[in-house]
């Protein structure tokens, strides 16, 4: 077989990702050197192995707290394959970064936390940790980590909405701050807010055509119309509510005979026609892990000839060299310095291009 690697046993079903290995050899679609951790098998061409790029898979968890459990949720989130996770209601106290899981599959932690009630983290994978550019710690119920994923900033927005009973200054202060970190994302920077966000969208778009997907679940209550009136003011979309699923995959949280929808993931409506895939996933815990799926070739893909997208000439279902070894080279920011260049320059500008 054409596949040689650095590892001794690999699984060669469709579709399985290939962690901490790097091609020596030669294998259809992907050059020497190039890192598979977010690879995935494709299948056999005459005895030969080919491979094409994984989406990229973002989530979202309310984990109730890590203390005891932190493993539990690394084995978890290694399972569903999930590249950068948002967690909430951590409860740990005061914020620093730490790894998490056995060598080989572990996640980087980023969090915050005031008391032990809640508290706020992103977990990324080790492999992707040099991606990181920046991380920003706005408070106990957000944190900010940005990337670069190809030649795409990427800004992953981590939240924890006060609930329900919590007094209106709290949930102001917490929906200007995620505000803020939104407007501060530069026009093309790939923003994603991820969340327990403590609010019912509700079943139906019902004045929110553009934002809610009219598959949503529930009846709105006011801390829902925020969700929807912080979505429309930034341009952004309510990922779970635009993908035709059972109950099963759209309901977030429950307790007892209680069901609702109240962890989302929002991204900008322009970058919609990139996400594949929302959905809930039900677990051991009351609230369940969503997750995203976003097209991995359009994370920094360079824009086609139109002349040849004019004649038909631009497939996108074919991986070709020059995409994977775009899209897969391991991230050095001293390799990209036009992106570094660009996200610092943004940040004296309060975030915007200059």
């Amino acid at each position: 077989m054409a596949l040689s690697i650095r590892q001794n046993r690999v699984r060669r079903i469709s579709g399985d990702p290939v962690h901490g290995v790097v091609v020596q050899g030669p294998v259809d679609g992907l050059a020497t050197g190039t890192p598979l951790y977010s690879v995935a098998v494709q299948g056999t061409i005459d005895g030969r192995t080919t491979c094409r790029p994984r989406d990229w898979r973002f989530g979202t968890w309310n984990v109730g707290t890590l203390t005891g459990k932190s493993l539990e949720v690394v084995e978890e989130l290694q399972r569903r394959m999930v590249d950068v996770a948002a967690l909430q209601e951590i409860r740990w106290k005061g914020e620093s970064t730490k790894f998490v899981g056995a060598k080989g599959g572990r996640y980087k932690l980023w969090w915050k936390g005031d008391d032990s009630t809640g508290g706020v983290g992103v977990m990324v994978r080790e492999e992707l940790v040099e991606k990181v550019l920046e991380v920003r710690r706005r408070s106990n119920g957000v944190i900010v980590v940005v990337m670069v994923f190809g030649k795409v900033i990427v800004r992953a927005i981590s939240g924890y909405a006060p609930q329900q009973s919590r007094k209106e200054e709290e949930k102001d202060r917490f929906y200007d701050d995620v505000s803020d970190e939104i407007g501060q994302a530069g026009l093309d920077e790939f923003v994603v807010l991820l969340g327990d966000l403590n609010g019912h969208v509700g079943a139906d778009a019902d004045g929110y055509e553009g934002v809610h997907g009219e598959w949503g679940y529930g009846i709105r209550n006011e801390e829902g119309r925020r969700v929807l009136e912080l979505a429309d003011a930034h341009s952004m979309v309510v990922g779970n509510t635009w993908f035709t699923r059972e109950p099963a995959r759209l309901i977030t949280y429950r307790s007892g005979e209680h069901r609702s929808m109240i962890d989302y993931i929002l991204v900008r409506a322009k970058h919609r026609k990139y996400v594949k895939n929302v959905k809930a996933i039900p677990g051991m815990l009351q609230h369940s892990m969503v997750v995203m799926d976003v097209t991995s070739k359009e994370m920094g893909r360079r824009k086609k000839d139109k002349s040849n997208v004019a004649e038909g000439k631009a497939d996108d279902s074919l991986i070709r060299q020059e995409d994977v070894e775009d899209e897969m080279n391991e991230t050095n920011l001293e390799e990209h310095p036009d992106v570094m260049e660009q996200h610092e320059e943004m940040q004296k500008h309060g975030g915007q291009p200059a």
